[in-house]
């Protein structure tokens, strides 16, 4: 169960979700709420792939274990805890810091999986929860009245995605300490 849960959080799963969701909101004239929505997710993991690249570094200045923050929490969070944000957000939007509360859940649920198949740390899924509900949060925000025409294509579509993806891994993590490892890019040092 814990696999099947975790897998819908991999790239592999993620990406088409989240091209899926861009794609919607622009065939049904939303625009505002596609370019947020691409921006916000494009940064959330923009920045989670810079915390990895500087866990190995830091890692190799350092002769540590290196440190890699959940990118599997932070990309859930963002995208199946921000499309609840929208979901609700005319309920929300009134107390922002009710955001939090499906983010927050979206992020417990994934980052426990990764806790319970030891792929991190508690400090690698809370930083990476973090980033997700910084995203989350500006998602909800920024995106201003979602119309209520959406969620009847959204929804549907977004859960199909989901699930003809789930299962298929993208290796993310491997592919990131390949291509910018620093042993790689600097053999001598040390």
């Amino acid at each position: 169960m814990t696999d099947f849960i975790t897998d819908f959080a991999d790239q592999a799963d993620i990406l088409p979700v989240v091209l899926t969701v861009a794609c919607i909101m622009g065939l049904r004239g939303w625009w505002q709420g596609m370019y947020v929505w691409s921006v916000v997710i494009v940064l959330t993991l923009g920045v989670m792939l810079l915390l990895k690249i500087a866990g190995l570094y830091y890692a190799w200045l350092t002769q540590t274990v290196v440190i890699s923050p959940s990118g599997h929490v932070a990309s859930a969070c963002v995208a199946y805890g921000g499309l609840l944000v929208l979901l609700w957000r005319r309920q929300l939007v009134r107390y922002p810091v009710a955001m939090l509360v499906p983010l927050l859940g979206v992020a417990v649920v994934i980052g426990y999986t990764r806790l319970q198949l030891q792929a991190h740390t508690m400090g690698e899924v809370i930083v990476g929860a973090l980033v997700g509900c910084i995203g989350g949060m500006v998602l909800g925000m920024k995106c201003g009245p979602v119309p209520p025409s959406l969620w009847g294509y959204l929804l549907p579509c977004v859960v199909c995605i989901a699930m003809v993806f789930h299962g298929f891994h993208m290796g993310a993590e491997t592919t990131i300490r390949h291509v910018f490892s620093p042993e790689e890019l600097f053999p001598t040092h040390l």
